[in-house]
């Protein structure tokens, strides 16, 4: 094992460039252990695909790459599958797909590892996220002596903290997750008059998600639900590349070049209320294996993401505040509702609001994906310490460049919406909050921080991004 040269490492989404001291490419857990005993004062992090955009693998000093941990092994009862940390999600389903079965809930793209995917909570629709699954985990840390060591973590407290760790815990080598026999999924796509039909669709189509359409402010439902048997639509292949070719590619290009090389607000106006809607074609119906239908190339082109999860109780008053902001952002002549106004009146965020109106043009839909409640201490969907209830991602994203003005806009979404709706943000996309403002969100954070000291007494794995968002608070230092 020797470090690599000191280039920059830069993330999927462009919005975070640094350099480390020294970066490994570990082959076994002996190198790793070598690494931790290297590198005591830190800070150690781990890089997967890359592909998040929050600063969780920025370090100054060891980055760590684990691509050759990418051993599967399914258990003889085929209901647990143990995966080397540094295997993307992309192969563990092709490996699995060949032998009958697939994961319980996978995220809109497969490029991410496994230890990636499970550090930040990654989520589907309709089911609990990818988290919530594991059964255990082996994670290279520290002992009481301050020694490098390998542990097995498989329940307690400990399991709920390893199952969505940021990497606060230490380094992951091998997960095992529960899997599945491999299922198929009907789907098609519907536009509904409302957010009541969708809600009221929910338990005809438990794993959909649906879409805010900005300008138009329409919604537009992805209606899914487990096929009653498995056998592949005559048209699937084709309903797979007219989906690829004229949604994930030519939609996004149209998007691209029209709200950021262009910066045409009236061509992107044109796209979402003349063009979309001749893309839609409500009566294909089409079933197909679940890793091809629930998977998209959201991964195609660099854009920046924000995601922020409310409890169902609140997501009507969220989503009724998001396309207010956005409406007052892309108009400054816009009047928000009266429900809006006072709510953030009650913040004293009157200025805050003044300050974004008529500075940004919202030109991407807003996905809105239900997750089931986690047995996790920190996951965004984490029931610990509360009463369970689904949550709702609500997913904002940008092309465009600059990204100050879309990020302004979603700084003051998230510090509105945390206060408001308990909304908490994801561990893995752009994360503008700090300690003590999502405090009040996560009743499992004492906890939480409680097993990192086991695991990590001095700190060795927290980087300024960890500093900021988990530990730096008035009361925790």
């Amino acid at each position: 094992m020797q470090p690599r040269g000191l280039s920059h490492v830069r993330n999927f989404g462009g919005n975070i460039r640094f350099r480390p001291r020294k970066r490994y490419l570990p082959r076994d857990e002996e190198d790793v252990l070598r690494i931790l005993d290297e590198h005591r004062t830190g800070p150690i992090r781990v890089i997967g695909a890359g592909h998040s955009w929050s600063g969780g693998i920025e370090t100054s000093d060891a980055l760590v790459d684990l691509r050759h941990f990418r051993r599967i092994r399914i258990h003889p009862d085929r209901r647990r599958v143990s995966v080397g940390a540094g295997c993307r999600i992309a192969e563990l389903l092709a490996h699995l797909a060949r032998r009958g079965l697939t994961l319980p809930s996978i995220g809109l793209i497969a490029r991410q590892t496994v230890a990636g995917a499970i550090a930040t909570g990654t989520h589907g629709s309709g089911r609990h996220s990818m988290s919530h699954y594991v059964e255990s985990v082996r994670i290279a840390c520290y002992g009481k002596n301050g020694e490098a060591e390998v542990r097995r973590v498989d329940s307690g407290q400990a399991l709920r903290a390893a199952r969505c760790s940021v990497g606060a815990l230490g380094v992951v080598l091998e997960v095992t997750l529960k899997c599945v026999p491999q299922y198929y999924v009907r789907e098609r796509c519907v536009w509904r008059a409302g957010l009541d039909a969708i809600l009221d669709n929910e338990s005809a189509a438990p794993l959909q998600q649906f879409y805010l359409i900005p300008h138009t402010w329409a919604y537009l439902e992805h209606e899914r639900s487990v096929a009653v048997d498995n056998h592949r639509s005559s048209i699937a292949m084709l309903y797979r590349a007219y989906w690829l070719i004229v949604i994930d590619v030519l939609l996004h290009l149209g998007i691209k070049l029209t709200a950021s090389l262009l910066r045409s607000r009236r061509l992107v106006d044109f796209i979402y209320r003349r063009l979309l809607p001749v893309c839609i074609f409500p009566q294909w119906r089409v079933t197909d294996r679940s890793d091809r239908q629930l998977l998209m190339r959201h991964d195609l082109f660099r854009h920046l993401e924000m995601e922020v999860f409310v409890p169902r109780e609140k997501l009507r008053p969220a989503l009724a505040l998001v396309s207010d902001i956005l409406r007052a952002a892309d108009n400054a002549d816009y009047e928000i509702s009266a429900g809006a106004h006072d709510r953030i009146r009650a913040l004293d965020l009157q200025d805050a609001l003044e300050n974004i109106r008529g500075s940004y043009s919202h030109h991407y839909p807003i996905c809105v994906r239900r997750v089931l409640p986690d047995d996790t201490l920190i996951s965004m969907a984490s029931c610990h310490g509360m009463e369970e209830q689904d949550w709702y991602a609500v997913s904002l994203i940008t092309f465009t460049h600059p990204r100050l003005p879309f990020q302004n806009v979603a700084h003051f979404l998230a510090t509105t919406m945390a206060p408001l709706f308990n909304a908490r943000l994801h561990w893995g996309k752009w994360f503008p909050l700090n300690a003590r403002q999502i405090e009040d969100s996560y009743p499992g954070l004492a906890a939480f921080r409680a097993i990192c000291a086991q695991f990590d007494p001095q700190g060795v794995f927290r980087n300024q991004y960890l500093e900021e968002a988990l530990f730096r608070t008035s009361d925790y230092q």
